[in-house]
């Protein structure tokens, strides 16, 4: 009797400890370093938060956008592209007095060019107002050596 008990507090105990979740989806990888383990749908794992913007683990972030796709480091100067999302025309700021060589690129999500112009002032006015709802990239140019792009959201 005490081991047909023992047996069955073992088996309780077991199960009572297990950890599971209910995810749409998952995997698990493992090699002889260690393993790693995911879901997709999980529950809230953590939220952190950076002045107004907050990550919320585990949920659809619907409401985070990627603006800058690559960036040259240690340009020296800056180069900005507003307002993102836009609807009628994308603003191209750079803030840099010799503009000799700079040029941008505007190609549609197919990666079909749209526009190649040379940048003539610190502010250049993109008009976009007659383009279709969609993903954009805007490269900026120094000679041949790309040294930023963005992904601009066209409402």
């Amino acid at each position: 009797m005490k081991k047909l008990l023992l047996i069955l507090t073992v088996i309780y105990c077991s199960n009572a400890m297990a950890q599971q979740v209910v995810a749409a989806a998952g995997s698990t990888f493992s090699n002889a370093n260690g393993s790693l383990s995911y879901t997709l749908g999980e529950g809230v794992a953590q939220t952190l938060s950076v002045g107004s913007i907050t990550l919320t683990e585990g949920f659809h972030q619907t409401t985070i956008s990627i603006s800058i796709v690559n960036e040259m480091t240690d340009l020296g100067f800056t180069i900005s592209a507003f307002p993102n999302p836009t609807s009628d025309f994308l603003k191209l700021k750079v803030d840099r007095v010799n503009l000799a060589g700079l040029q941008y690129l505007f190609y549609d999500v197919n990666g079909k060019l749209l526009s190649q112009k040379n940048v003539e002032s610190n502010e250049t006015n993109l008009a976009v107002q007659q383009l279709t709802t969609g993903i954009y990239f805007l490269v900026v140019r120094d000679g041949t050596k790309e040294v930023k792009s963005f992904k601009i959201i066209k409402q």
